[in-house]
């Protein structure tokens, strides 16, 4: 037996696989193909939850919002003393620290247009910000929370004339309006207008269907035939127009992301004839992209506009990007000071092989030999998650790996590590041996 057989199952990330839910089973796949299967006593009133990307603990909530959950070693945990809200369906929820947040989201009868946020020592959902009411609902949720500007970026409907009806039927949107929400400043701004991109790109979003996927490290949004990323902090987006697009034809919906393995779960059908497929994220994106820069939005350039009097001052403040492995080196000083000789060895291999990865099995040879194999492989995942640390903290991207792990291109058991191809941002009349 295989999940969709028993009724439509939610999905999550689970140690190096997937782990599906439905009324009776746990079924637990590394390979999509293979399934270990467990009855469970658990007594829920739906079966539709989403999993939260960004948190240390596997947190759920209902799809249409309001009931939270924490899995834990077969156990499922109600952390809210709430209720089904049923009305938060295509919000975009993600995790601040321990915070659960909930953006938007709609229901028959309404659009939420709020922010919303979720704390397991309250057990109640509280609100954290308004924004101008809209009538349409988002038919393609995503978002983006950058902790290094404690700023949430999310789009949403430019629909906002309220009818003066008590009850209206909620109509569904392309939102291609881009905003932020500020959580130092408490503000919301207009900043993208991703209208160029869905004209070029999406002309006709029902044709082929146009989905979402916010479970990997960027939002994704995909069809059959084009897979877009974007890092809205940056303002960028990313075209990986050689993307296994036959698998996707295939296999046409994505359902989780696994962050350990950097594999993603796919799925055809979600019913009793369902077919999965694990697949690394290099095989399913490709190994290039073609950038885009984001347009701004006019709302942000008349902003703007006013403010033109104060922009001279901003340039004495201002932080200019540069790629992360040139802010490694600026940091490198430091960070020789906080690492352990054998650590700073790892390091050092990693580095010198960039742009190219380094497999594990070469890492390993750093260590003393007289320590087993097991002993050297677990010795290697503390040390790489030491320096990931300190290199995040170092450049102020806490909760942000510097680097990427994929699976060996000939051995799909060794896993390779190098530093991922990110910009980091600096002041530009800091010294560039010091990041603050």
């Amino acid at each position: 037996m295989v999940p969709g057989y028993n009724g439509k199952p939610f999905v999550f990330p689970y140690e190096n696989g997937f782990k599906f839910i439905d009324k009776d089973y746990e079924y637990y796949t590394e390979d999509g193909k293979n399934f270990l299967l467990e009855e469970h006593n658990f007594d829920l009133e739906e079966y539709r939850f989403l999993s939260i990307r960004g948190s240390e603990r596997i947190v759920l909530v209902a799809g249409g919002g309001g009931q939270v959950y924490e899995y834990s070693e077969g156990n499922l945990e109600r952390l809210d003393k709430s209720f089904l809200f049923n009305s938060r369906y295509g919000a975009f929820n993600f995790m601040k620290g321990d915070t659960l947040f909930s953006v938007g989201g709609s229901g028959e009868f309404n659009v939420q247009n709020n922010i919303i946020y979720f704390t397991k020592g309250i057990r109640e959902w509280l609100v954290e910000s308004r924004y101008q009411p809209r009538t349409m609902g988002n038919r393609i949720p995503f978002g983006q929370y950058a902790s290094e500007s404690n700023k949430v970026y999310f789009n949403a409907s430019n629909a906002h004339h309220l009818e003066g009806k008590d009850q209206f039927e909620v109509q569904n949107d392309f939102a291609t309006a881009v905003y932020s929400y500020d959580f130092s400043s408490k503000r919301i701004q207009e900043e993208y207008d991703l209208g160029p991109i869905f004209r070029k790109f999406f002309s006709n979003p029902l044709q082929p269907v146009l989905q979402e996927f916010n479970g990997y490290k960027l939002p994704i949004l995909y069809t059959t035939e084009e897979v877009f990323a974007f890092n809205i902090q940056l303002g960028k987006a990313y075209r990986y127009s050689k993307a296994d697009f036959n698998t996707l034809i295939q296999y046409s919906k994505i359902l989780s992301y696994n962050e350990r393995t950097n594999d993603f779960l796919l799925v055809f059908g979600e019913n009793d004839y369902s077919k999965y497929l694990v697949i690394d994220e290099t095989l399913l994106l490709g190994d290039s992209y073609e950038e885009f820069a984001l347009k701004r939005s006019r709302a942000e350039w008349v902003f703007l506009w006013y403010l033109t009097p104060l922009l001279f001052f901003p340039l004495l403040i201002r932080k200019k990007p540069i790629s992360l492995i040139q802010g490694v080196n600026n940091v490198e000083p430091e960070l020789r000071k906080k690492l352990s000789s054998e650590e700073y060895k790892i390091y050092e291999k990693i580095k010198e092989a960039y742009p190219n990865g380094v497999e594990y099995p070469d890492l390993q040879a750093a260590f003393e030999r007289e320590l087993s194999y097991e002993s050297r492989i677990k010795k290697l995942r503390t040390t790489i998650v030491s320096i990931d640390q300190i290199i995040q903290k170092l450049l102020n991207r806490k909760g942000n790996s510097v680097f990427t792990i994929t699976k060996g291109k000939e051995d799909k058991r060794v896993k390779v590590i190098r530093f991922k191809e990110d910009e980091v941002f600096e002041k530009w009349w800091k010294n560039k041996r010091r990041f603050k």
